[in-house]
């Protein structure tokens, strides 16, 4: 399986934005190099985890993850047979991070690669580099202004000055950090620490999400807006992409 990246250098970045609560406050840190997936994962894509049996393979998951799966027992995404959200090229949705998590591990044992979901620090970056937060071309994002009600495909509709594709709009985008042991409490706030354990795969802990969606309004379609989510949601209009970094 292919997955078209950027490279993102190791540099000192700013993050944060002063009038979002969540996202405050505005603050520099360093990070090393990683790569970011161009586009989300695609059904076409998913579909290689589904036919390979990742949703049986206990070995992929975390053990919180595992514990969910079998007792919910599922098969492939919940939106899987809604000719909505089915085509082969519109990003993968109705997916728990849990499973997103299971995916990652299974495409690092196919292939070469360590691939994870980007932090919420890296995803931020990704997207504004070196410029301020702010939302640019909203007439090109698929917010729920539009009223399309579905995603576009992966490779159609915002493309940033990087190269990634539909980082704002589309689909929210489920990330590897902590929110807090619910989504009503915050408990990993800003400045970020990537030391302090919010990026620990284990536990049941809600998940920053970021993005905004087809689903959401155009404010919240922002590169610095802090969405989260339980691991086990599952809605029409949450996906991932993903992210390695660079050896």
């Amino acid at each position: 399986m292919q997955i078209s990246t950027i490279t993102i250098p190791a540099d000192t970045y700013t993050i944060g934005h002063r009038s979002l609560p969540e996202s405050q406050p505005v603050h520099q840190i360093v990070i090393g190099a990683y790569d970011i997936a161009r586009t989300p994962v695609t059904n076409e894509q998913f579909t290689v985890f589904v036919q390979s049996g990742g949703y049986q393979d206990e070995t992929l998951w975390t053990t919180i993850g595992w514990r969910w799966q079998a007792n919910k027992q599922i098969q492939y995404p919940h939106y899987w047979h809604d000719n909505k959200f089915n085509r082969r090229q519109q990003p993968v949705v109705g997916i728990s991070w849990y499973t997103a998590i299971a995916f990652c591990a299974w495409l690092s044992r196919e292939t070469v690669d360590d691939w994870t979901l980007p932090s919420e620090a890296q995803w931020e970056i990704a997207i504004r580099d070196k410029s301020e937060a702010t939302i640019t071309q909203p007439e090109t994002i698929n917010g729920a202004d539009k009223g399309l009600g579905y995603p576009i495909a992966v490779d159609k509709g915002h493309i940033h000055n990087n190269g990634l594709i539909n980082m704002l709009g589309n689909i929210s985008e489920w990330t590897r950090s902590r929110w807090g042991r619910n989504w009503q409490t915050l408990e990993y706030g800003y400045p970020y620490d990537p030391d302090d354990g919010r990026e620990d795969i284990t536990g049941s802990h809600a998940r920053v999400m970021r993005g905004g969606s087809w689903f959401d309004p155009i404010q919240y379609c922002h590169p610095a807006y802090r969405a989260r989510y339980l691991p086990g949601s599952r809605g029409s209009n949450i996906g991932f992409r993903l992210a390695k970094l660079v050896k």
